[in-house]
Formats: C-alpha cells, structure tokens, sequence
C-alpha cells in the first residue's frame, strides 16, 4: 500500500464536500464532511457474513445515522473490512448519498487489487 491517508474534494451541486480515508490491513476509517472538517454522526460498521447481515453501531450522532450506515455497510460488504465512518454533512438526501457512495468508490477503491 503506497498511502495509509488519502483526502479528496468534491463538488456536488455546488457544494463542496471532503473526504478523508485512512487504511489499515483489517479497516477503513473514511471521514465526510462538509467546509470544516468535524466529527459527525460516527459509526462502526462490520462486514455480514453468510448467516449474518452487516451491521453499524453507532457511537455517536444520530442526526445521520440511515446515511452513515449505508455508506458504512456498504463499504464494509464491498471490501471485508471493519468500517468506522464519521458523516458531518446538512441538507443530506437519498440522491446526494448515492453520488458521494459512487465518487467514494470509483476515487478510492476502484482500479485496485488491495483491500
């Protein structure tokens, strides 16, 4: 692995979003936020297995608790990882999660072969 920290911004709808990914061998932890950088709704999310779902705790935050839990499973299905994942985001919506979920892979997991 030739990063452990990557950061990329975002420009959606003319707002401007953050991203922060930290790897570790076993995890992931992924920071979201919009203008200044903060500590949001934050979770953990582990990957499911054959007889169990994934599944997120939340350790603080409720104010985007549905949102950080799709992004968090999802990533943590995609790549058998634990997922802790901090989302500080306003105005947040079904169309605006999609678009982060898909910038979030295509910039930082697509294209590899590592996990």
């Amino acid at each position: 692995m030739s990063e452990i920290t990557k950061s990329k911004s975002f420009e959606i709808e003319e707002r401007k979003f953050e991203l922060t990914l930290t790897s570790f061998e076993n995890a992931i932890a992924l920071f979201i936020y919009e203008e200044t950088p903060r500590i949001g709704t934050f979770g953990v999310s582990v990957p499911g297995t054959s007889i169990m779902p994934a599944s997120t705790l939340y350790i603080t935050g409720a104010k985007n608790e549905h949102y950080a839990k799709i992004i968090g499973e999802r990533l943590a299905t995609k790549l058998q990882k634990l997922v802790l994942i901090s989302l500080s985001i306003e105005d947040i919506d079904n169309e605006l999660i999609v678009e982060l979920l898909q910038r979030i892979e295509t910039t930082f997991f697509d294209n590899k072969n590592e996990n």
